[in-house]
């Protein structure tokens, strides 16, 4: 099984010079990235700080960020990457639950908080290039990263993923997917979105490049597709619905990018209809629809999707019935073995002895996924709880509805995912109030959503607030959620 840092140590050595991370202009070569990242390894272990003691690394797409992932795993750490779009609030959250002790910024923070922050760039700036010794690396069972998902608590969890699961899921990327010799990887998640992962080490260890694409570009449309027309990607990574956005474009095409062999779509429900377009469009890229829990890291599964497969199925299939790592309950909820699943939840044993198990000697996972098998093939069909995912997003409704129901003018609320072409498109709430509406509706609204983006990022925050004088309930005395979701569709 690969070693990931002795295996980028290798791209470094063999080929120093060599693009490792591109960001608007910005490169990173593989001689910074590896030097660089020693620098930071030194610089935190002059702290003391107790081994695998977590260390916060924020800011957004940057090549300093990963120095920093680099230099924390050096120094026997597991980095949180939490991205600058975060309200400074569940940043405090995730220090608080972490207890980290140290954050390494690569952008400027503007908010106070309660541990030492560090620039990146003050690390790389010693004059040093003495290496750390391999002994001191993180390695084997030890935890390699954090990352926080939303909670059903109301408190986001923290997926603690090792050494050893990243090593056994680069493998299965290598073993599986077409990545040629000199590969160019998009990097368009967030590294605080699991799915960035799948860009970032099958790259690295490789001794490939990433050419990532940051928030401001996606939001300019000239400014993204004049990136993705210089980046000669050859791997596309991204969840569905950043290739709808696209695919808006006329002009995305194989023209466009003449170099793209391979689409990896993960995070989400893959539409059939997003497949055709892409296929006509890119007649000379193979599609692959991958499967996967950030608790299980990444992804476990995954099919080639071709004509014949769009053809017979309406829903796009997660996997083949083979794969010997996945199981069904009687109840139909997918449960993950094998090598990549986390060691759990951190400093949360309630947390993780309630979806997290030892069988013979092996975790297993339960996903709260539920899925279905047909024609040799394993389908997903929903969540067993509220748990949904939005443009590629894991979140819990329950963590929003606790959230509003937190603001000072709300005595109870619902949050439902809006559906349309068997997709969650975007979030609707029902709010009960304390008082009845002396003002607009619409004030009401603007008042509640600027009041929730101090606690939630954008893209939990419900699009659409209705008034109601009561949730309706149901015999057993608790929200009839069903009879809300019909409400939506009259």
């Amino acid at each position: 099984m690969v070693s990931i840092l002795a295996a980028i140590e290798q791209a470094a050595r063999k080929h120093p010079a060599k693009t490792a991370y591109q960001v608007d202009q910005v490169i990173l070569t593989y001689s910074d990235l590896w030097h660089f990242s020693d620098r930071v390894a030194h610089s935190i272990m002059k702290l003391g700080l107790q081994r695998q003691q977590p260390i916060i690394v924020y800011g957004h797409m940057s090549p300093f960020q990963i120095v920093a992932f680099l230099g924390a795993v050096k120094a026997g750490h597991p980095y949180i990457p939490v991205d600058s779009s975060i309200p400074s609030e569940r940043l405090q959250t995730i220090i608080a639950a972490s207890d980290a002790k140290l954050l390494l910024s690569t952008e400027p923070l503007h908010t106070n908080i309660s541990i030492p922050v560090t620039a990146v760039e003050d690390m790389i700036a010693q004059p040093s290039n003495e290496p750390v010794q391999p002994s001191c690396w993180v390695r084997d069972e030890e935890i390699y990263y954090i990352i926080y998902t939303s909670g059903s608590t109301g408190k986001p969890k923290g997926v603690q993923i090792t050494a050893s699961n990243l090593a056994s899921f680069v493998t299965w990327m290598q073993e599986n997917f077409p990545i040629q010799e000199s590969s160019v990887f998009l990097n368009q998640a967030p590294y605080s979105f699991d799915l960035s992962v799948m860009d970032l080490y099958p790259a690295l260890v490789g001794g490939h490049t990433l050419h990532a694409i940051t928030q401001e570009q996606i939001a300019n449309p000239k400014d993204l597709f004049d990136s993705l027309a210089g980046s000669n990607s050859t791997v596309w990574t991204s969840t569905p619905s950043f290739a709808k956005m696209c695919l808006m474009n006329k002009e995305w095409n194989q023209d466009l990018m003449p170099a793209l062999t391979t689409f990896l779509f993960c995070g989400e429900v893959l539409p059939p209809s997003v497949v055709k377009e892409i296929m006509q469009r890119f007649p000379h890229a193979g599609i692959y629809n991958l499967y996967g829990p950030t608790e299980t890291t990444v992804a476990v599964s995954y099919v080639k999707v071709t004509e014949e497969l769009v053809d017979q199925f309406e829903q796009l299939p997660i996997g083949p019935l083979s794969n010997p790592n996945i199981s069904l309950l009687e109840d139909g909820e997918i449960v993950i073995s094998g090598p990549t699943v986390s060691a759990g939840y951190l400093k949360a044993p309630e947390l993780t002895a309630k979806s997290f198990q030892l069988l013979n000697g092996k975790r297993m996972y339960k996903t709260g996924d539920l899925g279905y098998e047909k024609d040799g093939y394993l389908f997903f069909s929903g969540r067993k709880d509220y748990q949904i995912k939005l443009h590629g997003y894991r979140l819990e409704t329950e963590e929003i509805e606790k959230q509003i129901g937190n603001l000072p003018p709300v005595s109870d609320c619902v949050v439902l995912p809006i559906v349309k072409d068997d997709e969650i498109v975007s979030l609707s709430t029902y709010v009960v109030l304390q008082e009845p509406l002396t003002d607009s509706a619409f004030k009401m609204t603007k008042q509640l959503k600027s009041a929730l983006s101090d606690y939630l990022p954008s893209y939990m925050i419900p699009k659409t607030f209705k008034y109601v004088e009561a949730l309706p309930l149901n015999p057993n005395g608790k929200v009839d959620r069903k009879r809300l979701a019909a409400w939506e569709t009259v």
